[in-house]
């Protein structure tokens, strides 16, 4: 018994240390990001429209920065007002998709989407990339004069890349989608 005592005594108990949960981001920051994505490109030909000096200018300026910078294709936009907007018709279905993505996630999500969020980061970040392989495939084909997309193809091109970004985007947002025991708690409920 006194060798018990003696190993009790010799013990020392450590309190190990609980996960620390991670800390949620708004998703209002997140829509916020999504509603200027969306209206960004509204916004040039319609600024463009007034025929105001300072306000078509900042419309032109807002078309030549995106054209320059972001848009692979900006002679392939859609026109509204008479007037491009600041991206091809791709990069605005890209938009269109990431709000679809958006729509589609969390509490309400189906089975198919939670089983992607269960998948880790990077598993995720390659599923989100591969629709994007068409990207290329269609602009050097356009360029190559192999053939000549029409916008809505663009735009459907865009849409299904947009929605895979949305949903890895969504899935790394702290706190956008609700964890694995959040959902399982809702599935019981």
């Amino acid at each position: 018994m006194d060798c018990y005592r003696e190993m009790d005594s010799a013990m020392t108990v450590y309190a190990l240390p609980t996960p620390h949960s991670q800390r949620s981001w708004s998703p209002q920051v997140y829509d916020l990001i999504l509603w200027i994505l969306f209206l960004g490109p509204i916004a040039s030909p319609l600024l463009r429209a007034t025929g105001l000096p300072l306000v078509s200018e900042t419309g032109t300026f807002a078309r030549d920065l995106l054209a320059t910078y972001i848009c692979p294709t900006p002679e392939r936009s859609l026109w509204l007002l008479g007037w491009p907007m600041a991206v091809c018709a791709r990069c605005w279905g890209a938009t269109i998709g990431l709000w679809l993505a958006r729509l589609m996630i969390g509490e309400r999500a189906p089975s198919l989407l939670r089983w992607y969020r269960s998948l880790v980061w990077s598993q995720r970040l390659v599923l989100a990339a591969l629709p994007f392989l068409l990207w290329p495939l269609e602009i050097i084909g356009h360029y190559s004069g192999w053939w000549f997309a029409p916008l809505w193809l663009l735009l459907i091109n865009g849409v299904q890349a947009g929605f895979a970004a949305g949903l890895f985007f969504a899935s790394i947002w702290p706190g956008l989608w609700p964890s694995s025991a959040q959902q399982g708690a809702v599935g019981q409920g």
